[in-house]
């Protein structure tokens, strides 16, 4: 089976959020997998700076758009520590730019005509490759206008559509007027399912014409499907039910490594986790606050927003009085406010900054690791957390009631603590218990620790679920 992955992000390359994580992992483990996986997406400027060795493999190729034709060049790469094909597209006009979708905050105003030519060259560059793909395999609103355009053809592979975030600010709305730029005629059943509402809805696009199409994890898929967690798309993923997976993320075990992490102040696993104490203590250094053992220190990770839960946490704040909380991000003005006020607190510390060296340092040294989220599409820090054998406290929402037990059972031991109501109080409530067995019943916290660590979320799982997806992509593949 030969698949490209379509993404507008791929990490190392370029990398906004987890998406880039997925681009840059998922690959590999379908290799192992005896697929043949290639992997595209634009060459920003940022490519270039990662310092990866390419070549050139076409140096000029025609793309359609709209009504005008323009061009593209193809380089090629590999995906770090593999085989996996990655090219890039080039063209200076819409991707030689320091960022991938704008500045911080902001969007670049051509953003829709930059991914609709990104996806017509996806759709264009095939000849000269000389490889032609079983199934394209569309990641996020971005590139979903690859199944619109393929929903309009004669030919064509089959089409897996991934929504990695379907809020209602990450569907990729534009206003309906500027249907033009996408090449679509308004007429066509492709536009008809793209325009709602006066806006282009390009999610909608990728849910509507792709073959099959998932979410990053099972509860989300049933989520979505509401009118609170899938505004605007709730009633298409009621209508192509079946067509909808849910398959749950992983982890590159390889990246993320306690025994092996150069960023950490001591490494360590779960046979001798006694490095841990020391990664304890030398984040409460950095972070200015008392280097006390027996006082458990949380960490958090997240981009600053209504997302991830911020509101109800300002609540907790001035509560959370009997442990040490260490806050990493950026993002909404309003949340790095009350961060930076909450960091009068003694045993609170803050950075607004972007660090990912920081943040492995969070992920080994803290006890619990927060994630509070309003909704939550999988989440990798909880994950990741697990693997550093730092203990999640989250909300039962998305990936994130799907990865983190509380009430343990068989083959599903407690690893973390969670709750269900998405209120300030509930969270204080889950972080008292996490505190509490932390502080009175040490046994039982070095059972969980244990737990974290066993707990398996490799992509070699997930991989398995994504080739039965793309196998029924291509049965159900009108051409095939």
């Amino acid at each position: 089976m030969k698949v490209l992955l379509a993404s507008a992000e791929v990490a190392p390359f370029a990398k906004v959020g987890g998406l880039a994580d997925v681009a840059g992992s998922l690959p590999k483990a379908l290799a192992q997998r005896d697929i043949d996986i290639r992997v595209i997406m634009p060459k920003y400027t940022s490519v270039t700076e990662a310092g990866q060795e390419m070549w050139r493999v076409v140096s000029s190729c025609p793309v359609p758009i709209a009504d005008w034709v323009s061009g593209c060049a193809v380089d090629e790469a590999r995906l770090p520590d593999s085989a996996v094909p990655i090219y890039f597209i080039e063209h200076h006009d819409y991707f030689s730019r320091p960022y991938v979708y704008g500045p911080p905050g902001t969007s670049y105003e051509d953003n829709l005509e930059r991914l609709s030519f990104f996806c017509r060259a996806v759709l264009a560059i095939g000849d000269s490759l000389s490889w032609q793909p079983d199934v394209i395999h569309l990641n996020d609103w971005h590139t979903s206008l690859i199944a619109a355009y393929l929903h309009t053809a004669d030919t064509g592979p089959a089409t897996v559509f991934t929504a990695h975030n379907l809020g209602q600010a990450y569907q990729g709305t534009f206003p309906a007027d500027m249907l033009p730029v996408t090449g679509l005629d308004a007429d066509t059943v492709s536009a008809c399912h793209l325009v709602t509402d006066d806006q282009i809805n390009l999610a909608r696009a990728g849910l509507a014409c792709a073959d099959m199409a998932n979410t990053v994890s099972e509860t989300y898929a049933r989520e979505i499907a509401t009118e609170q967690w899938g505004p605007g798309i709730c009633h298409l993923v009621q209508q192509r039910r079946d067509d909808i997976w849910g398959i749950l993320n992983g982890i590159d075990y390889d990246v993320w490594n306690p025994a092996t992490d150069p960023h950490i102040a001591a490494n360590y696993n779960a046979t001798d986790p006694t490095g841990k104490a020391q990664c304890k203590r030398a984040l409460q250094q950095q972070a200015g606050l008392p280097t006390d053992e027996r006082v458990p220190l949380i960490g958090m990770v997240t981009r600053l927003d209504a997302q991830k839960g911020l509101d109800i946490l300002a609540e907790v704040l001035p509560k959370i009085t009997d442990a040490q909380l260490v806050v990493l991000g950026t993002g909404d003005a309003h949340y790095e406010q009350v961060l930076r006020q909450a960091a009068s607190q003694p045993n609170i510390s803050v950075f607004i900054q972007f660090s990912a060296a920081l943040a492995r340092q969070i992920y080994a040294g803290a006890d619990m690791f927060l994630m509070p989220s309003r909704y939550e599409p999988c989440g990798l820090g909880q994950m990741i957390a697990l693997a550093y054998g730092t203990i999640p406290v989250v909300r039962a929402t998305g990936g994130l009631a799907d990865s983190i037990k509380e009430r343990g059972g068989r083959g599903h031991p407690q690893n973390g603590y969670i709750f269900e109501e998405y209120s300030a109080s509930q969270l204080l409530a889950a972080l008292k218990r996490a505190i509490q067995t932390y502080t009175k019943k040490p046994r039982r916290w070095r059972q969980i620790v244990a737990n974290a660590f066993a707990s398996d979320f490799s992509w070699s799982r997930s991989a398995e679920k994504y080739e039965q997806l793309y196998e029924g992509a291509i049965v159900k593949h009108p051409q095939c």
